[in-house]
């Protein structure tokens, strides 16, 4: 069910897609979602309402994306309407089950928009998602976006707030000393140039191809650990006594519950973070939506002869040293300076088998996909051995209103778009008290019954963590 109306008051916007943002755009795994378990009853006319007043505010997420020869801009001229898709709650994993039937329609974004509202409701429990493509946005947009609904929910004769005048993401506004580096740029220049002799570029009816496809084949699954209010706090606290944030420790939780469940890594495990890096740019950017994001990487070895909060210390001492401005946008200069047209074959060489007969372009993609030689089979060899073991985002707190009229926040649910070949992928976020760690995965890459294993002993080592 799809609930639409005009939207009054949003102004025309656009604004550039950086080659950061454009890296996503040929992706159909690439969307991220922030959804919230809310106790009582969401009116639909009134969740219309509050997401047009979001949209005068953050037009972004009411974008579609201009596509010509190059994809060079988003803009709200033109674009459908977001929709709000209602859903019946008829279990716990209702809400699952609306997530993977929205990412298998498929998004076409020349006509957009990037972005739906999800709402899952039941009598007495419902859950509210903002589901975005991966492009326009971060997740910290996505729990501004939520926020002003919140707010309007709770009163809806509230004047919406001036869009913050800020522009995407760019080397421009990197801090003072970020520099790129020349070895790995000219490397770089060199695969681009090899690529130019090579080049076959991929256009959208490609891209509505692999993805109608790629979710026939795959759905998305998402397992969860959830600390309550008491739990959550004990586990704030025992964080502060021992000298680490909340995310260090549960990055080695997660470590150790692999090593447990399913045997331990070859040498180190290789971890990445994302970073928010809105206070670290040179402008003040405020609450702006869109993607701004870095991150970093480090490997890390679980010692066994340790105890558990002695290697938490020691993670933690290495992040520390990692969260350097350069090391946080430093690898950002490689997504520029790749040609993103060689981003786009690597993944259709990866996923272009799947599509049938029948479809469109059948022929191109199926015979690119088995066929692969030169530039992409060497560089795909590479990509691989380059995947992270553990992935992690964490939101942190929620800066929500926890109670507004009639509606209580009770859980938080954060899912990060998931790669093909990365087996720990954590999305984090509290909110209502409770803090909840998501471990989010494709079944038809990764093996379910093994991310089962690794979440029921990561939930096993917390709460033992807790007693």
């Amino acid at each position: 069910m799809t609930v639409t109306h005009g939207v009054e008051g949003i102004k025309p916007f656009q604004r550039e897609v950086t080659p950061q943002e454009r890296r996503f755009i040929m992706a159909p795994m690439s969307h991220i979602s922030l959804g919230l378990r809310v106790k009582g009853e969401v009116s639909e006319e009134s969740l219309r309402a509050a997401v047009d007043k979001m949209l005068v505010t953050y037009p972004l997420f009411g974008v579609r994306i201009e596509w010509g020869d190059e994809i060079t801009r988003s803009t709200t001229e033109g674009a459908a309407q977001v929709p709000i898709k209602v859903y019946k709650r008829e279990s716990e994993k209702s809400w699952l089950e609306a997530l993977n039937k929205e990412h298998s329609i498929p998004v076409r974004p020349s006509a957009g928009p990037l972005t739906r509202m999800i709402l899952v409701k039941g009598p007495e429990i419902s859950e509210l998602f903002i589901f975005c493509h991966h492009s326009i946005c971060d997740g910290r947009s996505l729990e501004l976006a939520l926020r002003e609904i919140l707010l309007y929910l709770e009163n809806p004769d509230r004047a919406p707030p001036s869009p913050p005048d800020a522009p995407p993401q760019t080397p421009e506004m990197f801090p003072e000393g970020v520099s790129k580096s020349r070895v790995r740029s000219w490397f770089i220049g060199q695969l681009n140039k090899k690529w130019l002799k090579e080049k076959v570029l991929f256009d959208e009816e490609d891209l509505l191809n692999v993805w109608e496809s790629f979710w026939k084949n795959s759905t998305y699954g998402v397992e969860l650990v959830t600390l309550d209010r008491n739990e959550t706090q004990t586990f704030v606290e025992l964080c502060r006594v021992n000298g680490v944030t909340v995310n260090s420790a549960l990055l080695v939780a997660f470590v150790k519950a692999r090593w447990e469940a399913l045997g331990p890594y070859k040498g180190k495990v290789n971890v990445s973070t994302a970073v928010d890096t809105r206070d670290r740019l040179r402008i003040e950017i405020g609450d702006a939506v869109g993607l701004y994001a870095g991150g970093i990487s480090l490997t890390f070895k679980y010692r066994s002869d340790r105890s558990f909060w002695e290697n938490v210390q020691e993670y933690h001492k290495e992040v520390k040293r990692q969260l350097k401005d350069n090391n946080v946008f430093g690898p950002i200069y490689d997504q520029i300076a790749l040609d993103p047209t060689l981003l786009d074959a690597l993944l259709f060489a990866m996923i272009g088998d799947q599509v049938e007969p029948h479809q469109s372009r059948y022929n191109k993609l199926s015979e690119f996909a088995r066929h692969q030689k030169g530039l992409v089979a060497e560089y795909l060899d590479k990509f691989s051995s380059n995947i992270p073991d553990v992935m992690s985002t964490n939101l942190g707190v929620l800066n929500l209103p926890g109670e507004i009229d009639g509606l209580q926040i009770e859980g938080v649910f954060f899912t990060p778009s998931s790669g093909l070949k990365m087996e720990i992928v954590l999305g984090v976020a509290t909110a209502g008290g409770c803090l909840t760690v998501s471990l989010n995965y494709h079944d038809a890459y990764v093996d379910g019954k093994k991310i089962r294993r690794v979440r029921d002993k990561a939930e096993e080592i917390l709460k033992g963590l807790l007693s």
